[in-house]
């Protein structure tokens, strides 16, 4: 495990949790500053190191929020609901991957895996609320049929959708290239030159280092 702080984004602070082989996954600890509200975005692993790391911000845990439901971002996710007490919000086309990410993680590792117990399943694009700002929610389907992202104006969270210099991979059940290759343009239309796209793996870049590379590869 590796944490380090990503930074301050306005009245956002960011602390990444990168988990420990095989993943490397990155989870995302968000803190409203003015409110201290916190979100843990995808924690796939490590839970111990997660939560250390959320005490370490001293905020008040809110939700934790999933980008999909791959068992490499949920793995942590039962642990840190029980010790929080807080809900996982997840979009609603993503409950037949979360329900069969046991299954797959066992093909993929041999162990198994806790899934969410506090589920709570959202539809469409809905603005969510971390602390009274408005974080916005973009649907980018095909890594995962109900694969998100979330907008929080100087950083978006972008999953396995896009990473820097690569895209999510499709091989996977309910992965579906097409959708995919349509998510990609649609989220780069829709943020910021200057917005910093975190992905679920490897380092950020900007949404225009991000246009500039997919008009190249598309």
């Amino acid at each position: 495990m590796s944490k380090h702080f990503l930074g301050d984004f306005g009245d956002f602070a960011v602390t990444v949790v990168v988990t420990r082989p095989p993943w490397h996954e990155n989870c995302y600890i968000v803190r409203h500053r003015p409110s201290g509200a916190l979100v843990v975005v995808d924690p796939g692993g490590d839970s111990d190191d997660i939560l250390a790391a959320v005490a370490a911000e001293g905020g008040t845990p809110q939700a934790i929020w999933l980008t999909h439901g791959h068992p490499d971002h949920i793995g942590a996710v039962a642990a840190v609901e029980t010790a929080l007490g807080i809900p996982t919000l997840a979009h609603t086309d993503e409950a037949p991957v979360i329900a069969a990410a046991g299954s797959l993680n066992r093909t993929l590792t041999g162990a198994g895996l806790d899934k969410p117990g506090a589920l709570q399943p959202f539809d469409g694009e809905p603005v969510l609320n971390l602390g009274g700002a408005p974080v916005r929610t973009i649907r980018t389907p095909g890594h995962t049929p109900g694969g998100v992202c979330y907008d929080f104006g100087p950083f978006v969270l972008t999953g396995d959708t896009l990473f820097r210099q690569g895209v999510g991979r499709t091989d996977l059940p309910g992965g579906n290239e097409e959708m995919l290759w349509a998510s990609i343009p649609r989220l780069l239309g829709m943020v910021a030159d200057d917005s910093l796209l975190c992905s679920g793996h490897g380092p950020a870049w900007t949404a225009g280092e991000a246009r500039r590379w997919w008009q190249m590869v598309a």
